[in-house]
């Protein structure tokens, strides 16, 4: 069916809606007051569900061609019909109307930071699904916009040229060897997901593939990939035999994984920190942009050195460690034990003293504030895209600490969060946004947050050490 239409407003992920009496329509590829011929494909209770044809008379000026001949059936890249300088606005509009929602629009971010790398093969991680085509044969990719159908992506633009390459070589040995995917209503087949990470510092690349089993014949597909794509230095397997579409089996103590060849880990740098990554680790997709983020913090605190640093939802420490060589004591505080254990090898290979401690923020916090009484230390949050715990914000008020940095890939929990910030008496210095993930309508988001009354250190952090 198809009618002509003009929408309203940005979504949040980038697409748009027509408001309607009854019930709205999302248009995918649309843009806030063009006109367009669409085709409505999604029919639900409460919206339907359409995708751009052409435009009905002058297209906007905004608009382009998508330079991906897969834009439109992968669905990964959903401003990537608009010129770059107009995904930069659309992404502060979206924030703009997030902060609005919660009465914070006057915080909201007026400029972005974009991508050091560019728009284009910026991204340094690859996530593919394995699964059969409508003839059976193996296929790898992405999941196509709307759908379970897995749509090859050889060429995807906006991962490295390496990745690229390594891609295809791993669906050419796949086949090859006769590795089936696996099916989940018959309990058929082997390979589920493949993972890999490159380091944008040495264009090494490791590889996890994620299976349901671990038949001897993954160890063959791992010799030949490390023999045949120079950049592949290591190859994992993660056994995920669960139910769903979950790519890793996670337990307390993170995402384990059996290496088959090469490396353990490879080692990427974020703000002059060298770091180890493995399988499983989270590391961000878009390095050059996180590198851009993690200097502008520790350019930030520069007035601050004086005082510790508690990193809370540390990961593998890049925060951590970055503001350790520049105060005089840090801890790094993360729910997932495989990421402090990586944390504290990052410490060593970079001869920097910082503490990581394994367990959930809010159960850390109320030590964290009697070791640190009267310190007032500087306290750096990146927490996962949910946000704080409801009881973190009063415990970091607890700590009386002199400066908040809030690190957030959620504009809309940040918003939240802030309110809570706000009611417990901190105010917003400044909001930053990078650009992390370009043709997205992500917004990676910096918040500088101070008390009411900055209070006096009465006595220097904890002496600087290495817990091993």
């Amino acid at each position: 069916m198809e009618a002509v239409v003009t929408p309203d407003e940005w979504m949040t992920r980038g697409e748009t809606r027509v408001r309607g009496d009854r019930k709205s329509l999302v248009v995918w590829s649309g843009i806030p007051g063009e006109a367009a011929r669409v085709k409505i494909y999604g029919f639900g209770q409460h919206q339907d569900r359409a995708r751009f044809l052409a435009p009905d008379g002058e297209p906007d000026p905004r608009r382009r061609r998508p330079p991906c001949d897969k834009y439109d059936r992968c669905g990964g890249c959903p401003i990537m019909h608009l010129k770059p300088p107009a995904q930069s606005d659309v992404r502060l509009e979206i924030v703009q109307q997030m902060f609005d929602d919660r009465g914070l629009g006057q915080y909201a971010p007026t400029m972005v930071v974009e991508s050091p790398d560019g728009p284009m093969g910026y991204r340094t991680a690859s996530k593919m699904v394995v699964g059969k085509s409508d003839w059976g044969r193996t296929r790898m990719g992405a999941y196509g916009r709307d759908s379970h159908d897995i749509i090859p992506i050889p060429q995807c633009p906006v991962i490295t040229p390496e990745l690229r390459d390594a891609g295809k070589a791993l669906a050419h040995h796949v086949i090859d060897l006769d590795i089936f995917p696996y099916e989940e209503r018959t309990g058929r087949g082997v390979l589920r997901y493949v993972v890999m990470r490159q380091s944008r510092a040495t264009k090494e690349i490791l590889v996890t593939l994620v299976t349901a089993r671990r038949p001897r014949i993954l160890s063959d597909l791992a010799d030949r990939l490390v023999d045949s794509v120079p950049e592949i230095v290591g190859v994992h397997v993660h056994v995920n035999g669960e139910e769903g579409n979950a790519i890793y089996d996670v337990d307390e103590d993170g995402v384990g994984s059996l290496r088959l060849a090469g490396k353990l880990t490879v080692e990427d740098k974020l703000a002059g920190v060298r770091l180890g990554i493995g399988p499983g680790d989270f590391f961000q997709a878009n390095p050059s942009t996180a590198d851009k983020m993690i200097s502008d913090v520790v350019e930030m605190l520069k007035p601050d050195r004086e005082r510790p640093v508690v990193d809370l939802y540390s990961g593998v420490g890049a925060f951590t460690l970055a503001l350790a060589q520049h105060h005089g004591w840090a801890i790094g505080v993360e729910v997932v034990a495989s990421a402090v254990r990586r944390a504290r090898e990052n410490a060593q290979l970079n001869h920097i003293k910082a503490e990581f401690v394994a367990g959930p923020v809010e159960d850390h916090i109320r030590d964290l504030a009697k070791r640190l009484s009267g310190a007032a230390p500087v306290v750096v949050m990146d927490p996962s895209r949910r946000g704080l715990e409801e009881s973190v914000i009063q415990g970091v008020a607890d700590l009386k600490p002199a400066r908040v940095i809030y690190v957030s890939c959620n504009p809309s929990s940040l918003a939240r969060d802030l309110v809570g910030f706000l009611g417990a008496g901190f105010r917003v210095e400044g909001i930053k946004a990078y650009d992390m993930f370009p043709q997205t309508s992500h917004l990676e988001l910096v918040a500088d947050l101070r008390p009411a009354s900055i209070p006096k250190a009465t006595r220097g952090g904890p002496r600087r050490r290495i817990v091993r």
